[in-house]
């Protein structure tokens, strides 16, 4: 089963879209499954259910910190812009596949209809995030 396929899995089961991408990297960010769904939690429907950024993306992003950050809290901006581009890269691409990345807008969309449903919105983050470790 596919990172994106599990992730849907886990939105089914009741995770907000932000805990259901990020809960799938776990094992590689290295990091137990409760805590990353505990760091998630506030982030659904489009961060504290505000309809802003897209929660799917959020989740995205946070690995993004978890995975290039140097955590070195001594000299706190030698990887921040590193991190930052490359959330911009994943926005931008995410916005192109969904269609927008405001959690309003995709949900509105067109004359009421969605752009992208939750489960697509999920399936297009994480695998722009499965393309970060990738690399």
């Amino acid at each position: 089963m596919s990172k994106a396929d599990e992730a849907v899995k886990l939105h089914a089961r009741g995770y907000n879209c932000c805990q259901a991408v990020a809960c799938v990297f776990a094992d590689e960010v290295g990091m137990d499954e409760s805590t990353l769904y505990k760091l998630g939690e506030a982030f659904g429907a489009g961060m504290g259910n505000t309809l802003g950024v897209c929660g799917a993306m959020s989740g995205a992003a946070m690995l993004v910190g978890l995975v290039n950050s140097d955590g070195d809290t001594e000299h706190p901006a030698q990887t921040k812009a590193s991190s930052m581009k490359i959330v911009a890269k994943m926005q931008n691409e995410f916005t192109e596949r969904a269609g927008r990345l405001i959690c309003k807008e995709i949900k509105t969309g067109n004359e009421g209809k969605a752009f992208t449903s939750c489960d697509d919105c999920i399936r297009i983050a994480t695998e722009i995030a499965e393309e970060l470790f990738a690399l």
